[in-house]
């Protein structure tokens, strides 16, 4: 073969073996694309090419979108004519099953997501939409592995500014539910089912051990596993593709289970079962599958039992109940099976949806959808698909043909007409209010005692003599529900004897309402009240989802993928010119070459081509008005050097084909390679300028968000703003920012703190009864407040932080109080102190053996002579010395020893504690054993009261702490709230400067005793 051509409108010839010896000469070169214009023939190679990929997106997105043809290239110039005519795009992409269609699909999303991407991850999130919408869409059918059983609209939308992936919406079109339930010879049910059944977990978790040969849903073919089909692997992608689209983890679960569902109801079987009256009804032969099914779907297995061997009937306001024979009860099981897989699929499509949902803008759409079907058997199905294929080849006729000559009559012209085939005879038959079939059908669905042979009859009286319409005239004696109609794509016979349960698309009454009360939310919500709802046909519902997709098409500027599959064996390297040549005369690619070639497949408004090409005579002066375009356009051509004979000026266009085409491209980049470069650095010093002037504005933003410091709402807004103010510039300069950015974040980050801190300040100092853990949780955020008090805050937080400094105080001494009322009597023994001298070793300090014993036990009581050595375990000397002299002292203050200065022993009792902080244990000790068991009232009460006055003016350790205030509880009188208080305003205090003199000691105990109010430290603090 010759080389091939990369735009038909390009060959020599263009009869019909002309254009297939080029596609066949194309794909013996691995070149599988080839153009008609805006038309893109994609011959299925049925083998792995490496033309796809990042370094191939960033070829076409460049200099080869308008050269070699590539999905790739056809989406670039969708995207482009998107931004450029803010106008809508579509791709529509036809052929028959196996033809490529679900591949082009995924390439066109892939190039989009590529060059265009988004912010919330949106572009991805398409992309992830497939394997699970392949997995429950798709399955192998005798023409394809991976063949769509349903047909899909993909809108993506991008946002005008960013010109980045927004949001998408898919629209899903006529499931084949029959799979579920049947599969012909050499086919497979959907690709989910095998899936499942690879996977060791859920064949555990679902009860799928038996394998796919043992579920009647899935041995029917005979073919189990798929070629070039891996269902594991594919698995896994279902997985990741849940996880990206946010499904919860219940919804994943729900949709393995209900799938699960479905096959074990498929193998449940019947057998006859006598009734009442001499009726044949039927029971479950083996009620396994029917509990696992029932537990799967939420449902009571007594009762999914009833309704699937018992069909009730209401008539007026009786209720009866009909058995079911074997034969009706399978029929209505695998209606069930088909309603909820298909119900489920809405529901998997819906929640994508949910997924990649956001603002719309303009949009991209993408068709995919199912190819042109002639089988062995055509039914219902078949005929809808067909009527799809039939709408989209008008559109196609119209954009491509009808709407081409009516331009050049508009345009004044001349053009020859060029026959090609107007199908609007077929969509009348099939769709024309009142007697199209669909139409009639609805009709006869609604008649109380129609039938599939009452329709058949309606059909043959209405269309015998439509030349579209036929019947066999010997039906009778082969099929008598059989019809034909002449599509654009040949003749297919239907066999209507389904058609009308199949159009209604319902479910016994008790079949619904026992799905609708399952105990699964998810499995309910399939089944809404049928009391509520207004059942629409399935024929009344596709044909308004068809009519608004073709609205929407009418709408956009289309673009078409004519996939053709080269033969039936799914074989690489073999072409079949008769098969090739059929698909190329049904998609109406003969006609489509011959007009673009003998057409203008290029054309311009005036002003548009004025403004495109006035550049390509540089330095020319033009004389035309600025405001008459055509003039202007006249002028351009008759200037250029070239021979633009051939340039067709109508009335508001300028027409030309693909050669004149070739040379203004031409001329206009040279003319471009001059005039770019003064542009540019004219525009480049706009943008910097501009650049400037907005950093500026969010620099100045941001200074006075830190000249008020503390108001982190308003530092929030003012950063939030920079990237509003700097807006698509920052992808002009990426790495520019104000110079204040990251000092103003940081500063935010500490605001954040005292922010977060300010909550907690509010919440804890409203406790009354705090716990441990809500006094370390404040304790640690004081000290966190302490560290940063550098940061600006405000009246309310420096507020809340006094207070909060406050409350730490009444939650350790509240939770010490509480500590004490609980397990106060261990430490009511002086004995269990840890710093507490050893009994033994403080009473060998005694020069005189004798009596060593009694001054042992006596250690911690009362004793009128003076200590050998200190009471606690101090090991410096000096300070053991002054301990024992201290207790000299204080025996000489309480009248134990005679001295005719107390006061001044006492006096110095206090200022060794005050003096000398490791003797303040000791001095605590000293007391608490002078009141011990004290024999002397006298003596004990000068004991307390100098207690009064050490603990109003130092504290003990924290380890010592609870020994002391619990000693205080023993205390005479009013003064074991008295002694506390005094403990609490010393520790939380300001601490006195120096000891009292012995002039003072007098005056010092009379204030105390005097003062009986609790310290303001115990009492929750005030807000």
């Amino acid at each position: 073969r010759q080389n091939g051509v990369d735009d038909l409108t390009m060959m020599t010839g263009q009869g019909v073996s002309d254009i297939v010896t080029q596609l066949g000469a194309r794909l013996d070169r691995n070149k599988i694309y080839t153009s008609i214009g805006d038309v893109l023939i994609a011959v299925n190679p049925y083998r792995v090419l490496p033309i796809y990929g990042p370094e191939h997106v960033r070829m076409y997105q460049t200099s080869m979108a308008d050269s070699q043809p590539h999905v790739y290239g056809l989406a670039e110039r969708a995207y482009k004519a998107m931004l450029e005519m803010s106008s809508p795009q579509a791709v529509i992409i036809s052929g028959e099953s196996g033809a490529g269609k679900t591949e082009a699909t995924k390439q066109c999303l892939k190039f989009l997501a590529s060059v265009a991407g988004s912010k919330e991850n949106v572009e991805n999130k398409i992309l992830m939409a497939n394997p699970l919408l392949e997995a429950f869409g798709n399955a192998k059918t005798i023409r394809n592995n991976n063949s769509s059983r349903f047909g899909k609209w993909i809108e993506v939308h991008f946002d005008p500014q960013t010109r980045a992936i927004c949001s998408a919406q898919i629209l899903n079109y006529l499931l084949e539910k029959s799979r579920v339930v049947f599969q012909q010879k050499g086919e497979r049910n959907y690709h989910i089912f095998y899936q499942m059944c690879q996977d060791s977990q859920l064949t555990s978790q679902y009860e799928l051990g038996i394998g796919p040969k043992n579920f009647n849903y899935m041995n029917q073919s005979g073919l189990i596993k798929a070629h070039d089909v891996d269902d594991a692997s594919d698995l896994a992608e279902v997985h990741s593709a849940f996880d990206a689209l946010n499904f919860s983890s219940d919804e994943k679960e729900w949709a393995f289970r209900t799938t699960a569902a479905i096959l074990h109801l498929g193998n449940i079987s019947f057998k006859k079962k006598s009734e009442k009256g001499s009726v044949t009804g039927s029971s479950i032969a083996d009620t396994k599958p029917m509990k696992i099914a029932a537990d799967f779907l939420g449902v009571k297995a007594s009762e999914l039992e009833h309704v699937l061997c018992y069909r009730s009937i209401a008539v007026r306001s009786e209720r009866s109940v009909i058995p079911l024979d074997p034969e009706k009860a399978r029929d209505g099981l695998n209606s069930l099976s088909k309603q909820i897989y298909g119900k489920m699929f809405d529901f998997l499509v819906k929640r994508v949806n949910d997924s990649i949902e956001g603002r719309r803008g303009r949009f991209i759409g993408i068709l995919d959808i199912f190819g042109f079907e002639i089988f062995e058997n055509n039914s219902f199905e078949q005929l809808c698909i067909n009527f799809a294929n039939e709408k989209l080849q008008q559109q196609f006729n119209r954009t491509t043909f009808k709407e081409e000559e009516a331009l050049y009559t508009s345009e004044g012209i001349k053009f020859q007409h060029i026959e090609f085939i107007d199908n609007q005879k077929v969509l009348n038959l099939i769709e024309k209010k009142p007697v199209g079939v669909l139409l009639m059908l609805d009709e006869e669905c609604l008649v109380p005692e129609g039938s599939n042979e009452k329709f058949m009859n309606k059909l043959e009286s209405q269309h015998s003599r439509n030349v579209k319409f036929q019947t066999d005239k010997h039906r009778k004696m082969h099929n008598k529900l059989a019809f034909e109609i002449d599509h654009y794509a040949g003749i297919v016979k239907y066999d209507s004897s389904q058609f009308m349960e199949k159009n209604k698309d319902t479910l016994f009454q008790d079949m619904y309402d026992v799905c609708a009360s399952s105990s699964d939310h998810l499995t309910a919500a399939l089944f809404p009240d049928m009391n509520r709802r207004k059942h629409k046909s399935l024929s009344f519902q596709f044909r308004g989802q068809l009519n608004d997709l073709m609205s929407t098409l009418y709408e956009t500027e289309s673009r078409y993928i004519r996939c053709v599959k080269p033969n039936n064996d799914q074989m690489p390297n073999k072409f079949e010119a008769p098969l090739v040549v059929e698909q190329l005369r049904y998609s109406g690619v003969f006609e489509a070459v011959k007009i673009r070639k003998q057409g203008y497949p290029f054309r311009l408004t005036h002003r548009q081509f004025a403004f495109r090409y006035r550049c390509i005579n540089q330095g020319h002066n033009y004389r035309a008005s600025t405001r008459d375009d055509e003039a202007v356009c006249r002028e351009v051509l008759k200037t250029a050097r070239q021979d633009f004979s051939d340039v067709a000026i109508g009335k508001t266009r300028v027409l030309y084909r693909a050669k004149e085409h070739k040379i203004l491209k031409l001329l206009r980049n040279l003319a471009l390679e001059s005039i770019v470069p003064v542009c540019q650095k004219v525009i480049r010093g706009g943008i910097h300028r501009e650049y400037a002037r907005r950093i500026e504005k969010a620099t100045a933003g941001l200074r006075h968000a830190m000249k008020v410091g503390n108001d982190i709402d308003l530092m929030d807004e003012k950063i939030r703003a920079v990237e509003g103010i700097i807006g698509p510039l920052y992808k002009v300069f990426p790495k520019a920012k104000p110079v204040n950015l990251d000092k103003a974040k940081a500063h935010r980050v500490k605001l954040k703190i005292w922010k977060d801190l300010e909550a907690t300040f509010e919440r804890l100092t409203k406790v009354n009864n705090p716990s441990q853990s809500q006094l370390d949780e404040l304790e640690n955020a004081v000290a966190e407040a302490s560290d940063n008090l550098d940061i600006p805050r405000t009246d309310r937080q420096n507020k809340l932080f006094e207070l909060a400094r406050r409350q730490v105080i009444y939650m350790q001494i509240k939770i010490n109080e509480e500590h004490l009322d609980k397990n106060g009597a261990k430490y009511r023994d002086l004995r269990a102190f840890r710093g507490l001298r050893d009994p033994k070793e403080y009473a060998k300090k005694k020069v005189i053996p004798l009596g060593r014993g009694k001054l042992e036990e006596g250690m911690c009581s009362w004793a009128k002579t003076k200590i050998p050595t200190a009471l606690t375990r101090i090991q410096d000397k000096a300070l053991d010395k002054i301990a024992t002299q201290s207790h000299l002292a204080l025996l000489s203050y309480m009248g134990d020893k005679k001295n005719p200065n107390p006061d001044e022993m006492g006096a110095r009792f206090v200022n060794n504690g005050v003096q000398h902080s490791e003797l303040r244990d000791e001095i605590f000790a000293q007391l608490i054993k002078q009141t011990t068991n004290n024999p002397n009232p006298a003596s004990a009460e000068r004991g307390w009261d100098l207690l009064s006055v050490v603990v109003s003016s130092f504290v003990p350790s924290e380890d010592f702490a609870n020994f002391v205030k619990m000693h205080f509880r023993s205390a005479p009188g009013d003064m074991p709230q008295q002694l506390t208080s005094a403990y609490h305003t010393t520790k939380y205090g300001e601490k006195p400067t120096s000891g009292p003199s012995a002039g003072a000691l007098t005056g010092m105990i009379s204030s105390f005793k005097s003062n009986k109010e609790r310290s303001r430290f115990s009492t929750m603090p005030s807000r």
